[in-house]
């Protein structure tokens, strides 16, 4: 049962109150991939393992948390994010597959990359040989210059979107707040990126630019070199301010 269904008048089984149904494991989606288990979490979506019955391989399934699923701004933000996504191609960005909607939840089919998140390894690892910095900042480099030429800003590079798979390829996830360079919005509510890695512009209110990407690469790279990020405060907002004033 949908997690709504239990307050839903008519009782219903999937999404028949115009409230989004949940993916959830054992779930099959569009007739076509059957979602398994949880791989990993954010603030605002889930990303589930999965296996595509008509292609025989397993994939990530990405869908939004379902109190968020029904909120306009943040589908509009989903979506960009898939088209983004879908538009680029390149060996350090992960490939999505297919997009679509389960009964009004939203997701996206990629690629499933078996490996650990940068954050974890800097975690587990840190501090690196300047070496492996270097080779780790050539990929995202690499990456981040394909999709500034082709018109987008990632504006939220930090170590949790940055997937190493089992053969140290550096693949950069979630365009979430991915914007285009033409885009005429200077500001955007909930896409001001992630404290820690934010650039001074961003953090003053200002465009993003393909600088401001380079900026949070040049902080992921001082975590792993030293362990820890060149800013610290005890709130968001405080290591925001000093990312503009320090």
């Amino acid at each position: 049962l949908p997690d709504h269904a239990g307050s839903c008048p008519r009782g219903c089984w999937a999404g028949h109150c115009g409230r989004p149904a949940v993916i959830r494991p054992n779930s099959i989606i569009n007739g076509r991939y059957r979602v398994e288990r949880k791989i990993g979490e954010g603030g605002m979506a889930i990303v589930y393992q999965g296996h595509d019955l008509l292609l025989a391989r397993d994939v990530a399934i990405k869908t939004p948390r379902p109190q968020f699923a029904s909120d306009s701004a943040f589908r509009a933000r989903f979506e960009r994010e898939a088209r983004a996504s879908a538009s680029l191609s390149h060996p350090n960005i992960i490939d999505v597959f297919d997009v679509g909607e389960e009964k009004g939840q939203p997701y996206i089919v990629m690629e499933l990359v078996r490996g650990q998140t940068l954050k974890e390894i800097i975690a587990a690892e840190a501090p690196f040989h300047p070496a492996d910095v270097g080779e780790l900042l050539r990929q995202v480099g690499g990456a981040l210059d394909y999709a500034h030429k082709r018109g987008y800003v990632h504006r939220d590079i930090k170590p949790g979107n940055i997937l190493v798979d089992e053969h140290r390829r550096a693949r950069v996830v979630d365009f979430g707040i991915a914007r285009g360079l033409a885009d005429s919005t200077l500001t955007d509510p909930g896409g001001l990126g992630t404290a820690n890695y934010v650039s001074p512009e961003q953090a003053s209110g200002l465009m993003a630019t393909p600088a401001s990407d380079i900026y949070s690469a040049g902080i992921v790279a001082f975590e792993m070199l030293t362990g820890e990020g060149p800013f610290q405060g005890t709130s968001p907002l405080a290591v925001a301010m000093q990312q503009l004033h320090d």
